[in-house]
């Protein structure tokens, strides 16, 4: 069994951790509502005569066109880690970034791209 974090002072039954975890959840909802997310969208799509799905959108990675439930806004830079109150602004600086800092990935490209982040 893992270290169990202290608990939060203002909210006793909550852990640190599990704080933190709640805050960045709540900024990285607020992030899907974020005007330039959608300027990248709209910058990356091209129309499509389908019946099925009206516009595809191009993988920066892989310069492949996926239809829109195949493809994901990425930060360039990432948004790093939210653990205390220190690292508040910068994550979200790096969370909050413009149309530059944002690039459009297919779900395998998103994935490997994360995974080597991680490492």
């Amino acid at each position: 069994m893992g270290i169990k974090t202290p608990p939060f002072k203002h909210y006793s039954i909550w852990t640190t951790s599990r704080f933190w975890s709640f805050v960045r959840s709540a900024l990285r909802q607020a992030f899907t509502r974020w005007p330039p997310k959608y300027k990248v969208l709209e910058n990356s799509k091209r129309i499509v005569k389908d019946k099925r799905h009206k516009y595809e959108y191009k993988c920066s990675k892989c310069k492949k066109y996926y239809k829109r439930t195949e493809i994901e806004v990425d930060h360039i830079e990432p948004a790093g880690s939210l653990k205390d109150y220190n690292d508040l602004p910068t994550f979200v600086e790096r969370l909050f970034v413009g149309e530059e800092g944002l690039r459009l990935l297919c779900k395998p490209c998103h994935r490997k791209i994360t995974n080597e982040n991680k490492k």
